[in-house]
């Protein structure tokens, strides 16, 4: 892959599948393989909120997103319910692909989801870190979100040992 000039931003549609699908079966282990169907029931749901980052015809690394309520913590392996009036972008999936690594596209699309929530006038972000990803968001200006209610709980439990709920205030 180049180098960071050539990489663009832009929104993923259902003819981006088997790029995404790619680029999360090298990023994740396979406990956290989300299938195609779930992620084609995204793409359709959230297009406006699930951007990649490309270098020409080849994807780097991608971000899914939806609109919900503060508070929320979307479980693994399910589809996306976005609430339209809500007030918080939730940050479902950030994955890289290792031959990405190190061009700093993580950070680039996170700012770009940040520059998103700020234009819809959203009052903060969320997520769950996993494979030891704390560092990163914190990184990006995320910090613990505190007590989570029982729906919040029993979604986080999902994700295995050491996952942690992030957000972040707009």
């Amino acid at each position: 892959m180049s180098g960071p000039a050539s990489w663009s931003l832009r929104g993923l549609q259902a003819e981006d599948m088997d790029a995404l699908m790619a680029v999360q079966e090298a990023a994740y282990g396979a406990g956290f393989l989300e299938p195609a169907p779930v992620q084609a029931q995204r793409l359709r749901v959230a297009s406006d909120t699930v951007w990649g980052a490309w270098d020409g015809a080849r994807l780097g690394a991608y971000l899914m997103a939806y609109r919900t309520h503060a508070g929320h913590v979307g479980a693994l392996h399910q589809g996306f319910a976005p609430e339209p009036e809500g007030d918080t972008l939730y940050l479902h999936d950030l994955a890289v692909h290792p031959s990405a690594a190190g061009r700093g596209l993580g950070p680039q699309l996170v700012a770009h989801a940040l520059h998103q929530a700020r234009q819809q006038g959203l009052a903060g972000l969320g997520l769950v870190a996993v494979q030891g990803s704390s560092g990163f968001w914190q990184r990006q200006g995320f910090g613990p979100a505190g007590r989570l209610n029982p729906d919040a709980q029993a979604a986080l439990a999902t994700y295995g040992p050491g996952a942690v709920v992030l957000v972040r205030a707009l």
